[in-house]
């Protein structure tokens, strides 16, 4: 595809990283009001369950089963809707709504051009006529300017196709412009008939007047792929495939990825429940466990479902997933989901986009959408990568998963994990490898474990979201331009030296400030009790530190304290707990970008080569880029 030429939009995005805070806030304080006003909890607490609810972290300071169960269901709903696979979402649905108001301005540009080059026309033909009989004004309403009709096929000159994959536009006429005929324009015509006048015979004309005609005939240019008919009066008019064939190829993958990561949202969330449900019900002694905790079942399947395909590490057993560490069907498909729901994402669509493209006729029009998706991912999604960039993204998280295990297995000293069976050892510690970076949950006291253990995780939640934030960073190019906008700082670094290394440096950097800011903050407002508790090593620097670094991670384990099965920050003040808020705020915004590009390319913004050459098409873009108010000057030229 050529270059992109700079937007003629506004400079400023109108989609920017404060929009993702206000999002995110927005969720937190609502959910915390709903969950204050039910009751059982201080307004602090609740605020401290809501944004862990919204930014997938997970840190409770009451256990879930005590809550009534309208809290439960507003911490589900909220994890869902602010799910990461969620909300970049939205950014389909946003950018296809951006395609919805080009298509309003390329249409009434569109009957504009046409109606300036009509009166063009007209004037050109009254001024070099002699003696006719009545002059068409150039003047009139908006409402009187003859629609745009489609041309016979037939007629209109075959491009030629340059080597390498086209994405063709279903239903494309390349139509050219033409008028209704009114009246006053029928008499020019029967004049130009008496003339003998035709498109072939107008390079070889002689006079003025068919000179003239002519030389504007070849400035008007072919219209992009348009399926104009008379009966089309407005953007209300058009239907789904006239808005495909105007949008091009891109409109047509962006609404085909809607459909696909809708289904993939709602699918795994219904296959983990499905998996839940018929693995409970006829479990007897799970049942018991649920049941002491005042538990249904059905619920239980469906929060566990959310919960670790969301990231959000919440359990509505006290025990996080303790209870269940024998049990090696649910542990398996919570790690399954843990990893489809964020960090293996990106993976997986590619793969999921790729397995269909396979099963398609080459060269349909579903084939030529996915391929686009595969060609061009960054284009159409903040999470699709190309190929390369996505397994060098799962060979780290492979790489980083299989060294976290390693140490787990060499290092840990829990009983009663020793005690299980190989295989069961397996899947525990699967999944609690799979949860450190990113879900929270627990299958053992993660204060029991060998200091090294805890070190490792620590490491592990602070560089969870560097995988994806990097790839995020280093394919932020299409067509030559950025897709997201970073600081200038960064960008200037960035052309500098944009290698892998550097982009880790950096990341790492930029998140140490905030952690050792936190870290500082809470260590001043605990001060107190951290003086006068110095043997109480569960209330220490490093327990406060590893819950820092969880809340900024967004990942919610916590070595917790004794006589307790919540996370430490339970044993915090009012300011520190404010304080925890504010870092898992700031963490789920880590590794975005300050705006994104918000650059809309229809078919017609396109110039390729032969266009650039002095093809009549070249005047189309050049009209839509300069976007002069005054129209009919501009195509009055002699």
């Amino acid at each position: 595809m050529p270059p992109r030429e700079p937007s003629v939009d506004t400079p400023q995005s109108p989609l920017r990283r404060y929009h993702h805070y206000i999002y995110i806030i927005s969720w937190a304080v609502l959910s915390s009001i709903i969950l204050y006003c039910v009751g059982g909890l201080s307004y602090v607490d609740a605020v401290l369950l809501a944004s862990g609810a919204a930014t997938q972290t997970g840190l409770n300071t009451i256990d879930l089963n005590r809550l009534h169960v309208v809290q439960q269901v507003t911490l589900w709903v909220v994890s869902m809707v602010t799910n990461i696979i969620f909300v970049h979402s939205l950014l389909v649905v946003i950018r296809l709504y951006w395609f919805r108001k080009r298509f309003r301005r390329a249409i009434h540009d569109a009957k504009m051009m046409c109606r300036a080059q009509r009166n063009t026309l007209n004037q050109r033909l009254a001024d070099v006529e002699i003696g006719p009989p009545r002059a068409i004004s150039r003047d009139r309403p908006p409402e009187e300017v003859p629609l745009l009709m489609t041309v016979d096929e037939n007629r209109c000159d075959s491009p030629e196709v340059s080597p390498g994959r086209k994405y063709g536009a279903t239903g494309s006429t390349s139509p050219h412009i033409t008028f209704r005929e009114t009246d006053a324009e029928h008499e020019v015509k029967h004049r130009r008939r008496s003339y003998s006048w035709s498109r072939r015979s107008l390079s070889e004309a002689d006079t003025p007047l068919q000179r003239s005609f002519s030389e504007l005939q070849n400035e008007m240019p072919p219209l992009p792929s348009l399926a104009w008919q008379s009966s089309i009066a407005s953007y209300s008019d058009w239907n789904e495939t006239q808005k495909e064939e105007l949008g091009g190829i891109e409109y047509r993958a962006l609404k085909r990825l809607i459909v696909i990561l809708v289904c993939y949202f709602v699918a795994i969330h219904l296959l983990g429940f499905v998996a839940f449900v018929a693995w409970i019900l006829p479990n007897h002694h799970y049942s018991e466990i649920l049941i002491e905790s005042g538990l249904n079942r059905s619920w239980w399947a469906v929060f566990t479902a959310g919960s670790a395909f969301n990231d959000l590490g919440f359990t509505l057993t006290p025990d996080s997933m303790a209870s269940f560490n024998t049990a090696a069907l649910p542990l398996l498909v919570m790690t399954v989901l843990i990893v489809l729901g964020n960090t293996g994402f990106p993976c997986m669509l590619r793969f999921i986009i790729w397995t269909i493209s396979q099963f398609t006729t080459y060269g349909s029009p579903l084939d030529d959408e996915l391929q686009y998706l595969l060609d061009h991912p960054r284009r159409c999604f903040t999470l699709l990568f190309p190929s390369a960039e996505t397994w060098r993204l799962a060979a780290v998280l492979l790489l980083l998963n299989a060294f976290d295990l390693i140490i787990f297995y060499t290092l840990q000293e829990t009983p009663h994990l020793n005690n299980l069976p190989s295989s069961l050892r397996l899947v525990n510690g699967l999944f609690q490898i799979a949860s450190t970076r990113t879900a929270g949950f627990t299958i053992t006291s993660l204060g029991r474990l060998h200091p090294a253990v805890q070190v490792s995780f620590m490491i592990m939640m602070y560089i969870s979201a560097f995988p994806i934030a990097i790839a995020m960073r280093t394919t932020n190019v299409y067509e030559e331009r950025s897709l997201g906008i970073y600081n200038d700082e960064y960008d200037k670094s960035h052309q500098s030296d944009s290698s892998l290394t550097a982009h880790i440096q950096r990341q790492l950097g930029f998140d140490l400030w905030y952690v050792m800011l936190g870290f500082f903050l809470v260590a001043v407002a605990e001060g107190k009790r951290l003086q006068d508790n110095r043997n109480d090593l569960a209330f220490s620097l490093f327990p406060i530190l590893f819950e820092i670094v969880s809340a900024y991670g967004t990942v919610g384990l916590s070595m917790g304290y004794p006589g307790t099965e919540t996370s430490l920050c339970r044993e915090f003040g009012g300011v520190s707990k404010v304080i925890v808020v504010a870092m898992q705020v700031r963490g789920r915004h880590r590794g975005l970008p300050h705006a994104l590009d918000h650059a809309i390319l229809l078919p017609c913004d396109l110039v390729d080569e032969d266009a650039q050459a002095g093809r009549p098409g070249w005047w189309w873009t050049r009209w839509m880029r300069k976007k002069s108010s005054d129209l009919g000057s501009f195509f009055s030229h002699d």
